[in-house]
């Protein structure tokens, strides 16, 4: 996550931008981005031969286990037919599909997708050894839609935006007239309120701590019970009360939804111990979501691995490499309502010369399934984090002019 200085905005920017943010969240009124997630239908005939040939010459004639996951965005009703078409494949290679008792090979199917195309995948097992097999499929063999699939539509709104980098920002009490903003960079924690249709900046206080800072600096703005905010930094923390900030050297763990993590000031992720403890010790991670399944919790965890973690707290499982291959370190949750409720941000897999963007995925069972196609942001998205139940803040990096620029990410329903 490196950070650059940018070049100076015009001093009415944030300005008007802050007359736009006021008049939308009093009509609460969204500017919808579509992103229905896409669906595929149309002949299978070569892909399936394509990966029936594959799982032939990788396990040899004789007997297989077969089980197909559905990791993608293709409806469910056409999963049936491809794994029926695959079975057929197979059978034409000498290769028949039945009971563990008598297979030689167990293979497992995972239906997935990246953001040009299908990637179906196939992990073939014999005793200790395992393989594993690809296929891709163009997307041009989409059609419309599917009415089953599931699909929402994220939209961004841009907060606020300055040369400095931005670590956090947070707007409270979004939808009154004494709304207030406040964002943390490397060196202050800064307060605006709306004035009229302008954001004027109210108090300005220093982040004082004795240590240093990590190169790679990272920070989280929670609100506290003084009406204002605790800002979290690496090995500091500064409590924001409506008249004065107090900052201290500590490592008490950073609120991140439902939970709280240990941070490692020394670097620019968390340790893995949570508050209150799992009942499963975790592995370091860069973030983190908790998504509410009924009377449980489900706790998501994108390792320093660059693996996701799912657990609920007793179970653990890893997601395959295949469905999170093009998944950034930034995840976050938003709740829209639709589909299960509570969907999954995720950033892409790029580096900081290039756009990121924001896609949603919904955890309905075991692995995550894609709702929606992909949010673009100008530029690397450097922090992302859920500071309500509807919305989160994504901080990105405009490549065009260098300046910070913090959103509002919300998930609504397609129709």
């Amino acid at each position: 996550m490196k950070r650059r200085s940018g070049t100076t905005i015009p001093a009415n920017y944030n300005a008007v931008l802050a007359m736009k943010i006021l008049t939308r969240l009093r009509a609460v009124a969204l500017l919808v981005i579509l992103c229905a997630a896409p669906s595929f239908a149309g002949s299978w005939d070569k892909p399936v031969a394509d990966l029936a040939k594959a799982i032939a010459g990788a396990a040899g004639p004789g007997s297989i286990t077969l089980a197909v996951t559905n990791a993608s965005s293709l409806p469910k009703d056409q999963v049936p037919e491809i794994q029926k078409a695959l079975e057929a494949q197979l059978r034409a290679s000498g290769v028949r599909v039945g009971p563990a008792a008598t297979a030689n090979s167990d293979v497992q199917v995972t239906l997935s997708e990246n953001l040009k195309s299908l990637v179906w995948v196939a992990e073939i097992k014999q005793g200790n050894q395992a393989q594993i097999e690809m296929v891709t499929v163009p997307r041009e063999q989409s059609v419309a839609q599917s009415k089953n699939a599931p699909s929402v539509s994220l939209h961004k709104m841009l907060l606020f935006a300055q040369s400095a980098p931005i670590l956090d920002a947070y707007v409270m009490d979004a939808a009154s007239p004494n709304a207030r903003l406040f964002v943390l960079d490397p060196e202050n924690i800064t307060v605006y309120t709306i004035a009229g249709n302008t954001w004027q900046k109210q108090q300005s206080w220093t982040i004082t701590h004795n240590h240093p800072f990590p190169r790679d600096l990272r920070g989280l703005l929670v609100a506290n019970q003084s009406r204002g905010v605790d800002a979290y930094l690496p090995g500091t923390v500064c409590e924001v009360s409506q008249q004065a900030s107090l900052c201290r050297d500590g490592d008490d763990p950073w609120k991140i939804g439902a939970k709280a993590a240990f941070f490692n000031s020394a670097r620019n992720y968390f340790t893995g111990a949570t508050v209150p403890a799992s009942q499963k010790a975790g592995s370091p991670f860069y973030s983190a979501a908790w998504m509410q399944r009924g009377n449980y919790s489900l706790a998501l965890f994108m390792g320093v691995d660059g693996r996701l973690r799912v657990t609920d707290g007793i179970n653990e499982r890893l997601a395959p490499p295949s469905v999170t291959a093009d998944w950034g370190s930034d995840i976050a949750v938003v709740s829209s309502g639709c589909g299960l409720g509570t969907q999954l941000l995720v950033t892409a897999a790029l580096d900081d010369t290039q756009a990121d963007s924001l896609r949603a995925f919904e955890i309905p069972d075991r692995d995550p399934v894609l709702v929606s196609s992909t949010l673009d942001f100008p530029g690397p998205i450097v922090s992302l984090w859920s500071h309500d139940s509807t919305t989160s803040v994504a901080i990105a990096r405009n490549l065009r002019n260098g300046n910070y620029e913090a959103y509002s990410v919300s998930a609504t329903c397609n129709h």
